[in-house]
């Protein structure tokens, strides 16, 4: 497995993009706190800053991209059967990417959560206090909205990862697998109206994984309850028991797929 993780993370720092994301990602949560500057009305600093400046969502489509390229060209390049051959187990090459990717994604939130206070700091400092709260944080501090939003979208993240890795697993090409990764992003977003009036009408629809992707939304906007009709603590343990299920379904697919 340590041999594993060591050539995982390798092949992640041999890439040009693992750089270029970290520059382009801290420059864009570097331009949205300079926006907040210039236009506060337009884009008012305190709610930016409580999603890192926007980066939560950047950061989304980023490990999309890493998740489902780092398995699916394995078989594209036909570079899995390297590893097979190397006597490693299908189960221990899946999750030594899990690691890596997990590895990845936290790097990405310290990383721009490190630069979205660098931006508050020399940016937007005088606009509001990490002490002070707001109308629309229900009682937290700006401080605290900030961590939550960090934190529940990290679970909401990873619950949409472990269905990307399941694609991953069933397609051969990288692109294939990063596009249907990005439609289910959005295709959430479209139908989360419909879904939420078949709650509405049917509570037992309540259960359905879609529903489980509204956690991170309902952390900062308690009055979601009324949709989701599930508690905040429902939709944490449901998550987590959402993304080990997609994930063991993926390492079930990867041990029985052809190479």
């Amino acid at each position: 497995m340590k041999t594993l993780l060591w050539q995982e993370g390798f092949k992640l720092l041999r890439k040009k993009s693992t750089y270029w994301v970290t520059i382009v990602l801290a420059g864009l949560v570097f331009g949205s706190a300079l926006l907040s500057r210039m236009y506060p009305k337009t884009f008012p600093a305190q709610l930016f800053f409580t999603s890192s400046f926007g980066a939560t969502t950047w950061v989304v489509f980023v490990m999309i991209a890493a998740c489902a390229t780092s398995l699916s060209m394995e078989f594209q390049y036909g570079t899995i059967k390297e590893l097979i051959y190397q006597q490693y187990s299908r189960g221990t090459i899946l999750i030594s990417k899990w690691l890596i990717m997990l590895a990845y994604s936290i790097y990405l939130y310290a990383m721009t959560g490190v630069v979205a206070l660098l931006g508050k700091i020399v940016l937007v400092n005088d606009k509001f206090s990490l002490g002070d709260t707001g109308t629309y944080t229900y009682h937290l501090t700006f401080l605290e909205q900030w961590l939550a939003t960090i934190g529940s979208s990290f679970i909401t993240l990873w619950f949409i990862l472990s269905i990307v890795f399941l694609f991953a697993t069933l397609f051969r090409t990288s692109t294939t697998a990063v596009t249907v990764g990005i439609v289910m992003f959005f295709t959430f977003n479209i139908i989360s109206t419909l879904m939420f009036k078949l709650i509405d009408k049917y509570h037992w629809f309540k259960w359905n994984p879609f529903n489980f992707l509204n956690y991170s939304n309902q952390i900062v906007d308690p009055t979601r309850h009324t949709l989701t009709l599930l508690s905040d603590n429902q939709l944490f343990f449901g998550s987590l028991v959402y993304t080990l299920f997609f994930l063991c379904i993926g390492l079930l697919f990867f041990r029985r797929r052809n190479v």
